[in-house]
């Protein structure tokens, strides 16, 4: 009688558990923190300013750099996520910024709050030189309010080279974008590794006074200038059992 009623109990679970559906899982591995993310492929993304679309894509934390923010509620950290499908690179990054403060120092907008991008297409990560295929893209807070296909501002090493496509919002406590680039001629391949990189400016009062940045490489600023500073992004085909060395 009790093997009888522990069948039922398991056959009841078993049905219970089917009847709702299964939480979803990471498209990617976890981050080596500063060094390496995957890269989830192919992933649909819509930029449209709601960030639902990177569900069970990992995001990352950053809070190292060599300027921290003196404000407890302006760019102590930032979130940033990596995704692709076949023919573009995506980034989402997010700030919490009580205080959103640009359009105050001209073209400089390196010198108040904006966020940045970079990536190394060329395959040779080892390079200190920028190159067709290397870029630093750099929003700025200004273009808040934009949206898909708008005309946005960039600035950065090589940025007037990329197609940039963004969408960049204000938030409950600051502010985001999505956005994509062109994979120019790399096509993604399970285990391909190009070079990535994340930073972050913040001004609290007038000037810049915080940068934050992934790359453990980088020390103090230099990824503008030298591309062997990155840190290395894997792309994962969604799915897949094993987890791909960086390159």
């Amino acid at each position: 009688m009790k093997k009888i009623s522990s069948m039922l109990v398991v056959a009841l679970l078993l049905a219970v558990t089917m009847a709702f559906p299964v939480a979803a899982q990471n498209k990617a591995p976890d981050a080596i923190p500063g060094e390496v993310v995957y890269i989830p492929f192919p992933v649909k993304i819509t930029l449209d300013g709601d960030a639902s679309d990177w569900a069970g894509i990992p995001i990352q934390t950053v809070t190292t750099g060599p300027k921290k923010s003196p404000h407890s509620k302006q760019s102590k950290s930032f979130d940033f996520a990596v995704a692709a499908d076949e023919t573009n690179l995506y980034y989402l990054m997010k700030i919490a910024d009580s205080k959103v403060i640009t359009g105050k120092h001209g073209k400089d907008f390196w010198n108040e709050d904006s966020m940045e991008f970079y990536f190394n297409f060329t395959g040779n990560l080892a390079t200190k030189a920028y190159a067709p295929g290397i870029a630093q893209i750099n929003i700025p807070a200004i273009n808040i309010g934009k949206k898909a296909g708008d005309a946005i501002t960039v600035i950065g090493s090589n940025s007037e080279t990329v197609k940039v496509n963004a969408a960049v919002v204000k938030t409950a406590d600051g502010w985001m974008f999505e956005a994509s680039v062109p994979l120019a001629n790399i096509k993604p391949e399970h285990g391909l590794t190009i070079g990535i990189q994340a930073q972050a400016n913040g001004a609290t009062e007038k000037d810049r006074d915080t940068k934050l940045i992934w790359s453990k490489k980088d020390k103090g600023d230099g990824s503008y200038q030298d591309p062997s500073l990155f840190g290395k992004g894997v792309f994962f085909k969604v799915g897949s059992a094993d987890t791909p060395k960086a390159q």
